[in-house]
Order: C-alpha cells, then sequence, then structure tokens
C-alpha cells in the first residue's frame, strides 16, 4: 500500500469541528495522481467486460473523468 507522508495543518472552526486542512503543494499533487489513476482503473475494469468497446471510445471515456 502507499503511504503519503504528509505535515498537513487542521484549522477548527469555533465549535472546534475541522474546518479545512493545509497541505504541501507536492503532496497535493501526488493526491491527485491517485485519484486520476484509481478513476482509471476503474473505467479499463469496466471496460473490460465491453469487449465491443473501440479504442476510440475508450479514450473518449478516458478524457471525460
Amino acid at each position: 500500500m502507499f503511504e503519503l507522508k504528509t505535515k498537513e495543518k487542521i484549522f477548527y472552526s469555533k465549535d472546534g469541528k475541522p474546518e479545512s486542512v493545509l497541505l504541501d503543494y507536492k503532496v497535493y499533487r501526488e493526491m491527485l495522481e491517485l485519484i486520476e489513476d484509481n478513476e482509471c482503473i476503474k473505467i479499463i475494469e469496466k471496460s473490460e467486460n465491453d469487449r465491443n468497446l473501440s479504442e476510440n471510445e475508450f479514450l473518449n471515456k478516458v478524457k471525460m473523468n
């Protein structure tokens, strides 16, 4: 499993609930890449079941996500 090493700062509202998080930009970019990769994996898994899907249709699905 992949582990991100972060030095995040959590900001709390007046009532003590977490409100926002400050991350290093590098960590933020890595998180976005992981999310995008995960979405591509989902598309690939769905496409494996549909053998009639053309390469262009597949690429269009990837671009839309």
